[in-house]
């Protein structure tokens, strides 16, 4: 990084901080850009110059975090950081090698995605605490998990050779997961990082009996009694069966239907 790179850094940091520090003491509605600049010792000019609005400064560790953007990009506000990282997950996963399982894939890409710096965490922590008080902010964030959905789910399309189903239950899940590991990290004092706790969730999941995935009901007239009665129903006819084969498997299906 040069000298001029160093110093857009500096002042990019100096205002975020200023953001911050009003909005945690004021309220981020209270907040406005004039105090932002004056709290940062820079012109509302140099401000603007950075930062398209007050919502792209606060919601600039997201974009620091998405790690997409090229050095000039970065460097000068040209684009709202929210808009910026939509299409995160799906370009990380377009990014894996293509003879990569599509479920592998994802895993990586989900621990890519989560896999932050000590300082990077602190900073995410300090904005979720101010989203949960900024309504505007909270839904401009489930607009872009909807639209960030959608776009994963073209995807995983392109990648896995399923249907419809598949591929969308795919991104819902993946998303789940991230949300899962986000949520954690803010709610409770377990101190696993982010990545390492969807670690454990996928782990979980592909634990096969036991997962906490929903399962169907047992359906009415189900059971042995019904499966006798449907298997009965289907029997082939005497020319294939010789009398004492239907004997023995007539036998086995009254037990069947017995144990209902």
């Amino acid at each position: 990084m040069g000298l001029r790179e160093k110093k857009a850094e500096k002042v990019r940091a100096a205002i975020y901080e200023a953001m911050i520090a009003l909005a945690e003491r004021d309220g981020y509605e209270a907040a406005t850009v004039e105090q932002v600049a004056g709290r940062a010792e820079v012109a509302v000019s140099t401000v603007h110059r950075y930062f398209a609005n007050k919502d792209a400064i606060l919601l600039d560790p997201i974009e620091r975090t998405v790690g997409l953007l090229d050095p000039i990009e970065r460097t000068v506000g040209l684009l709202d950081p929210i808009e910026r990282t939509v299409g995160l997950l799906a370009g990380r996963l377009r990014a894996r090698p293509e003879a990569e399982d599509v479920a592998v894939s994802l895993g990586l890409t989900v621990r890519a995605a989560l896999d932050m710096s000590p300082e990077e965490l602190a900073r995410l922590r300090r904005l979720r605490a101010q989203l949960d008080r900024a309504p505007g902010l909270r839904a401009r964030l489930s607009d872009l998990v909807s639209r960030e959905r959608l776009l994963l789910e073209d995807a995983v399309a392109e990648r896995s050779r399923r249907d419809q189903l598949w591929n969308a239950a795919a991104a819902h899940l993946t998303l789940m997961i991230v949300g899962m590991a986000y949520d954690h990290d803010r709610e409770s004092l377990d101190e696993t990082a982010p990545a390492d706790y969807a670690d454990r969730i996928i782990t979980m999941l592909h634990a096969g009996a036991g997962a906490p995935i929903p399962t169907h009901a047992p359906r009415a007239g189900g059971g042995p009694a019904a499966a006798a009665r449907a298997l009965r129903a289907g029997l082939p006819g005497r020319a294939v069966l010789s009398s004492a084969e239907q004997h023995l498997l007539g036998d086995r299906l009254d037990r069947l239907a017995d144990e209902e």
